[in-house]
């Protein structure tokens, strides 16, 4: 990161700090022309190539929720993925690639006891539906701060063992397409640490409960990630890992990262929406 996506980052991840206000102001700066998006009572911001969309040629859309738990610096959930899909949007822009979306949503963080339709994703897969975009190449970027293990979730196929309805059929087939080309374009990148295993839900559940499909990317150090695949096969809670301890508490501090992902993950994304699709 350079020196303005430093001090963006430091103030992005101050304890209380205004993250919309913030990331808003970075992006008005950066010159991405954000857009505001408002919905049920929450915020979010969209960047876009603001290129002539190729006909029948469905958009790449790289999403990152930018809410943190009070209380938490949200350095890795999810100011890391924040502030490489900003680098993956200037790479995006600078390239003249067109046919993609970045979305920053807010209220991702659920609280205890709140309803799926309270999460601001569920409103914003809404209304990619009712604007065409119901097979929109969507994927979810979250915690991708630690590590340098690409992982690809498989918790919807893990959600929907058993009895499948002809709709939950059709999303499970399109999630694996989305999670093909993912692997496909970390071959061409000769990223070789790479792992399918289910992870908690993140927006992909708002997503679900909508009626979309969208590919949850995350990052692990590669001894956590290790025993993620270990406990692939358990029926049992997921297991105990540092990365996901540290998250949604005052120790998830920028100090935590590491280097890796903010160059691999701006790599991956760029190459996401540059790629030829599927």
């Amino acid at each position: 990161m350079d020196e303005q996506e430093d001090l963006f980052f430091r103030r992005f991840t101050e304890p209380d700090s205004d993250r919309y206000r913030v990331l808003w102001d970075f992006l008005l700066e950066s010159k991405l022309s954000p857009q505001r998006i408002s919905l049920s009572h929450s915020q979010h911001i969209l960047l876009s190539s603001h290129r002539t969309l190729n006909k029948g040629v469905q958009p790449k859309v790289l999403i990152a929720h930018y809410d943190c738990v009070a209380g938490s610096p949200g350095a890795n959930d999810n100011g890391a993925a924040v502030l490489e899909l900003i680098m993956t949007a200037k790479m995006l822009q600078q390239a003249q690639i067109s046919n993609w979306y970045i979305l920053f949503t807010d209220k991702e963080e659920r609280k205890q006891g709140s309803t799926l339709n309270s999460q601001g994703s569920y409103y914003v897969a809404r209304g990619f539906k009712s604007i065409g975009f119901d097979r929109a190449h969507c994927y979810i970027f979250d915690a991708c701060g630690r590590g340098n293990t690409l992982i690809f979730s498989t918790a919807l196929e893990e959600l929907a063992k058993g009895p499948l309805s002809e709709a939950m059929a059709d999303r499970i087939s399109q999630t694996r397409k989305l999670r093909t080309y993912a692997l496909e374009v970390a071959r061409s990148l000769s990223i070789r640490k790479v792992q399918l295993v289910p992870t908690p839900f993140s927006d992909d559940l708002g997503f679900l409960y909508a009626g979309l499909t969208a590919q949850t990317i995350t990052l692990l150090p590669e001894d956590e990630a290790q025993i993620l695949l270990q406990h692939r096969q358990s029926h049992g809670p997921f297991p105990t890992i540092p990365t996901w301890q540290l998250m949604n508490s005052p120790q998830d501090r920028r100090e935590t990262l590491t280097e890796e992902g903010f160059s691999m993950i701006p790599a991956f994304a760029f190459a996401l929406c540059a790629s030829p699709t599927f």
